[in-house]
């Protein structure tokens, strides 16, 4: 900056000169201890700036000297610290606000101020998912690291082909063995390839060894363990048993496990699984595989479950089943009252879409069109159910 200054007052005092011939021929007298030194004023002006150039440039020679061998060019160089280091506070703000090309020139003109390992890295964060070199050991560790971090990031709006993740999620293990979140990527990929048994085993290794908190880890294994028991039907109930010691309380596990059982033959089992789930949670999707278990004796069951439920408080999907046995043995006086005091007190679209079914069956096409009306505004959730 200092030198940027002197230059520029030169060349100013040059253009006043070259503006006004007729000072800078003027003679100039200086006497002092008894010498006279006469000369014109521009050549004096113009001397005494070459000779502050001459001792600005000597300093910098002996600084350099001084800071050793390695540092002459540097200290040589035209370019200013300051100037680097504000082209690389530009380049970071780029990158952060997702800017024109994200900093990637502004990195490029900010070399020296940081270790060309950081440069490199720089290079790295300021390139797209789908602009990044492939994976290979020429780059270093930490570059091929966050090069595949970048590279298979899970929000990024256009990422490489599976084949191109799956590289980079290797090369960062090799780099970095057992990095919880390469595992998590590589387990996410597993996943979404349909790949349940290297997920399970990733997965089951990121949770031994700590790396993940079992909260994050339970649910997703679960899932990963139902899809197995569908794909491995020899070890069905293994699998299932799995997802149930993670989460005894996912309508999806239990779901999963009671219809093992009814392909098992083993009715009993899935009913009494179902029906103690039932009592202490809100699921329709249970209720209505249970009925489909229960339709061939629906007054033995409808009997069962009123006696099993006479001190209890029911819940919706158990009014539900109770109404739905009860019409289904021919007791459609008390179904019909059960249904009606269930639908004064929900909106779910199950006991609606029932009542429906049973005007249409009755030949009540008014009513019934008034139900399937009502329904059309009653949005499904993920399990199929509403809430109230």
């Amino acid at each position: 900056m200092r030198l940027f200054f002197l230059l520029l007052l030169a060349l100013g005092i040059a253009v006043l000169l070259s503006l006004f011939p007729t000072v800078a021929g003027q003679p100039l007298r200086i006497e002092a201890f008894g010498w006279v030194f006469e000369t014109q004023q521009g050549a004096f002006i113009t001397a005494l700036l070459v000779l502050f150039a001459i001792l600005w440039f000597l300093r910098r020679i002996v600084a350099a000297i001084f800071a050793g061998p390695g540092q002459l060019w540097n200290t040589l160089r035209m370019g200013g610290r300051k100037r680097r280091e504000q082209r690389l506070k530009e380049g970071i703000a780029e990158w952060i606000d997702m800017r024109g090309d994200q900093g990637s020139r502004a990195f490029q003109k900010s070399r020296g101020i940081i270790p060309e390992w950081a440069t490199a890295l720089l290079k790295t964060v300021a390139s797209p998912p789908k602009g990044l070199p492939e994976a290979n050991s020429d780059i270093s560790p930490l570059n091929t690291a966050l090069a595949a971090r970048i590279a298979t990031d899970p929000h990024a709006a256009t990422k490489p082909d599976r084949a191109t993740q799956r590289a980079h999620l290797e090369a960062w293990l090799a780099a970095h063995p057992n990095a919880p979140l390469a595992v998590s990527r590589l387990a996410a990929l597993a996943e979404d390839e349909g790949d349940w048994a290297t997920a399970a085993k990733l997965l089951e290794s990121s949770w031994k060894q700590g790396q993940r908190s079992a909260s994050s880890i339970k649910p997703r294994l679960a899932r990963i363990y139902i899809h197995l028991a569908e794909q491995q039907p020899d070890t069905r109930q293994s699998h299932l048993r799995k997802a149930l010691r993670l989460a005894p309380d996912d309508s999806s596990v239990i779901l999963a496990l009671g219809r093992a059982h009814a392909i098992d033959q083993d009715t009993d089992a899935a009913k009494k699984l179902w029906l103690n789930y039932l009592e202490k949670h809100d699921d329709f999707r249970i209720a209505a595989e249970l009925l489909s278990l229960m339709s061939s004796e629906a007054l033995r069951a409808f009997q069962k479950l009123d006696k099993r439920n006479a001190a209890k408080v029911y819940n919706d999907s158990m009014r539900w089943l109770q109404a739905n046995l009860a019409h289904q043995a021919g007791l459609n006086g008390l179904a019909n009252e059960i249904m009606d005091q269930l639908l004064e007190k929900t909106t779910s679209r199950e006991p609606l879409q029932s009542r429906a079914k049973w005007y249409a069956d009755a030949g009540e096409w008014e009513q019934a069109a008034r139900c399937y009306q009502k329904l059309l505004h009653i949005p499904h959730d993920e399990n199929g159910n509403t809430g109230t």
